[in-house]
């Protein structure tokens, strides 16, 4: 008699059913939909403006994860559904094991505390300490795109590579002008350290030997004007010859199966640290085999180590091969790939189209958009 006095109501459920139309009182929430920006070398969050102020990307709302009022700040989801986060690296340079550089310097005596001072998983660390944040605040089902810019994405990588639990919120991961493989440029640092220390050694005006020189273009040119601190020892870990980046690249097996891009830009001469004045993105204005307060020959052919500067094209700091993961021995996960010519290394986290394309393309990838 129950069942019979029930059968009405079970019939109209199963009508609701085959129409659509559950009952979703206790469904669970859809998970929130992060990017998280990731500067690089002698920069910040800043890097990211751009591209967070453009209509293809983020509409001018991007919230600093490192804000003492984070977990009271109103957040806002672009266009797409999705909210913009970013960090600034460095939390972590002060601490009692952070490396010095050259002649014994600390962010604190010489500047650059920007993640500058970290070692690639101190950088991996402060990216878990932004996703736990992130979680906090939007739950803990949120998923995550990290784009790393230079050495943001090798502290992405680093992240990836690590044992932290909350990178399982990691669904995707896109790399624009990363030296996967080191760069050339980095190997100035271990040419100062065995040749040229202490500085007060080479600081008089009337001293033209080739470590003054060197040091002039370091402290005076480049930092100065290029606004690259050769002195800090994230430099020497983004060498070609870096010990940090072959042991990343020897287990790169411990990357989860998320979605991958790479941006890579080529056609531009190695040693193009800057674009010209008519054109910053592509010139370049700042040359450090031709401008004046250049490096010594010494100190190029350091650079250099016994390679033409033309095979070494890319964008100016960091050449083509080693801008890409796929050129890592022992990959093995499918990537999209976008390949951009003539753009200088600084300009790369300000192509708003190239960007935007790539995040359009993972969004639709990881199902965030149709």
């Amino acid at each position: 008699m129950n069942l019979l006095k029930s059968l009405p109501y079970l019939v109209f459920s199963l009508v609701l059913i085959n129409f659509g139309f559950t009952h979703t009182a206790n469904a669970a929430p859809k998970p929130a939909k992060v990017v998280l920006l990731l500067h690089g070398l002698a920069a910040d969050m800043g890097t990211w403006n751009k591209l967070v102020n453009n209509s293809a990307g983020f509409d001018g709302h991007c919230a600093n994860t490192g804000d003492v009022k984070f977990a009271k700040l109103k957040l806002t989801r672009n266009t797409e559904g999705v909210y913009c986060m970013r960090l600034n690296f460095g939390g972590l340079d002060r601490i009692p094991s952070a490396p010095k550089g050259l002649d014994a310097a600390t962010c604190n005596s010489s500047g650059g505390c920007s993640g500058d001072y970290s070692t690639f998983d101190t950088l991996g660390r402060e990216i878990s300490i932004a996703i736990r944040r992130i979680k906090n605040r939007l739950g803990a089902n949120t998923q995550i795109v990290l784009l790393g810019h230079s050495r943001g994405g090798l502290a992405a990588r680093a992240f990836l590579q690590s044992t932290y639990p909350v990178k399982r919120n990691v669904a995707g991961f896109i790399s624009t002008g990363t030296p996967h493989a080191g760069s050339p440029l980095g190997r100035y640092y271990a040419y100062m350290r065995n040749n040229c220390l202490p500085e007060s050694k080479y600081d008089s005006i009337f001293d033209f030997g080739h470590c003054a020189q060197d040091w002039r273009f370091t402290n005076t040119v480049v930092d100065e004007i290029g606004g690259l601190y050769l002195k800090t020892p994230s430099v020497n870990f983004l060498s070609d010859a870096s010990a940090s980046i072959k042991l990343m690249n020897v287990h790169i097996n411990k990357l989860p199966a998320i979605k991958f891009t790479q941006l890579s830009y080529n056609n531009t001469q190695f040693g193009c640290l800057g674009g010209d004045i008519f054109n910053p993105d592509r010139g370049c204005g700042y040359n450090i085999f031709s401008t004046f307060g250049k490096p010594s020959s010494q100190g190029l052919n350091a650079v250099l180590n016994g390679r033409q500067r033309s095979a070494l094209i890319g964008d100016g700091i960091v050449p083509i091969a080693s801008q890409k993961m796929t050129s890592i021995k022992g990959w093995k996960y499918p990537i999209k790939s976008y390949a951009r010519a003539n753009r200088i290394h600084t300009s790369e986290p300000d192509q708003t189209l190239d960007l935007s394309r790539a995040l359009t393309n993972m969004y639709k990838r990881l199902g965030w958009i149709a």
